[in-house]
């Protein structure tokens, strides 16, 4: 971010404290079927999930050839690697003889081939069918045709983003990241992950839609209640400034310190000393940078009443190597306690949307990225 925008949002967020004012909207709604109708989820996985750059992988776990990373998260099985010629590739991790998982292994390196357990059909780093088990018998097979199903994948800022459909012979396997980003690629860049390590990833299954998880992230309003005893500590009460970034929204969450900056020059304010910068980036991830660490939440659909979400904390090495495992470890767990607290109340929610008691679901004006979000989906599956 751009430091006339970091003071900016410091400016915005300090005057808001001072008058204990919330950042004003539209008070919107979005009906419960949403959150569990099973034919709107089955849209929902056919076109977000098949047809939009989903974050399934980091920088940091396919630095070098041979590394390569198995993910099923969308609900297609995806096999990311980097080739000899250091190019990033993704397939489907289906074998061409009988469709079995060719990588069982969830990550790894040194990979120079990728050979199928089944019957041991092989394919190199770049996709293509290398050997066949026996091959004599199966007649002319036309290798070129027969390797594993291509997919459009990109790196961008730390994060390897894949369209989980096949490519058809011919079709591009670059994703148009500038145009998917939009306004929150400069952003990103400015924060760039690239570098950085993934110190842990924590997959959660908590009852509830996939949606009402990324919900939890978009507003404060809750943690005086929620989160008394964890996270809300550490922040002024419901004192976040949002802005809408065409289909995603960058929005800055205030520490007790935005009150001190006054007396501070403005070509020293930092943005992640007084608050932590949220991006929503859509349609299923969150981006929480702090001062030292970054907390990426993706959520992912498993039926209308579950979701998975995957809770990494990426740190820059120089920043992990100031300070103890302990301190890594504490923020970790901080985090995961409140995601406890958030989705035991969730499975409540998502309990009672059948429940007839409401036939919509209000945000407030400052709750008005959910009404985005929601919004943003709906004009999607128009």
């Amino acid at each position: 971010m751009q430091h006339d925008d970091q003071v900016a949002y410091i400016e915005r967020m300090h005057g808001m404290a001072r008058a204990n004012a919330r950042d004003d909207g539209q008070v919107s709604h979005t009906s419960v079927e949403e959150y569990f109708d099973t034919d709107r989820f089955e849209r929902e996985k056919a076109l977000l999930f098949r047809k939009y750059p989903v974050v399934v992988a980091f920088s940091a776990q396919l630095r070098k050839p041979g590394d390569f990373v198995a993910n099923s998260d969308t609900g297609q099985p995806i096999l990311v690697t980097r080739g000899i010629d250091g190019k990033l590739r993704a397939f489907l991790n289906v074998c061409r003889h009988r469709s079995a998982t060719v990588e069982l292994k969830p990550c790894g390196s040194n990979r120079r081939a990728f050979v199928c357990p089944y019957h041991g059909w092989s394919y190199d780093l770049t996709g293509k069918l290398v050997g066949i088990t026996d091959g004599a018998w199966f007649g002319e097979v036309d290798r070129a045709t027969h390797g594993l199903r291509p997919l459009a994948v990109a790196e961008r800022c730390g994060m390897v983003f894949v369209v989980p459909t096949a490519l058809e012979p011919g079709q591009s396997a670059d994703i148009d990241m500038d145009a998917f980003l939009g306004p929150v690629k400069a952003d990103l860049a400015s924060w760039d992950m690239h570098g950085w390590e993934v110190h842990s990833t924590t997959p959660i299954r908590p009852h509830m839609n996939w949606k009402l998880v990324i919900d939890t992230f978009l507003e404060l309003y809750h943690f005086r209640y929620l989160h008394g005893a964890s996270v809300a500590p550490l922040f002024l009460d419901n004192i976040t400034a949002y802005e809408r970034r065409e289909r995603h929204s960058r929005f800055a969450v205030c520490k007790p310190s935005i009150l001190e900056v006054e007396n501070q020059p403005r070509e020293t304010w930092q943005l992640r000393d007084h608050a932590v910068v949220l991006y929503n980036l859509f349609p299923n991830t969150v981006l929480a940078y702090t001062q030292d660490h970054c907390g990426v939440f993706t959520s992912f659909p498993v039926s209308p009443d579950e979701a998975l979400i995957n809770v990494s904390v990426l740190v820059d090495p120089v920043e992990r190597a100031k300070k103890p495992e302990s301190y890594w470890k504490t923020n970790q767990d901080l985090i995961l306690a409140a995601l406890d607290e958030d989705f035991t109340v969730g499975a409540t929610i998502q309990a009672n949307f059948r429940s007839g008691a409401n036939r919509v679901q209000t945000f407030g004006k400052f709750e008005k990225a959910l009404g985005w979000y929601h919004q943003e989906i709906a004009d999607a599956l128009r």
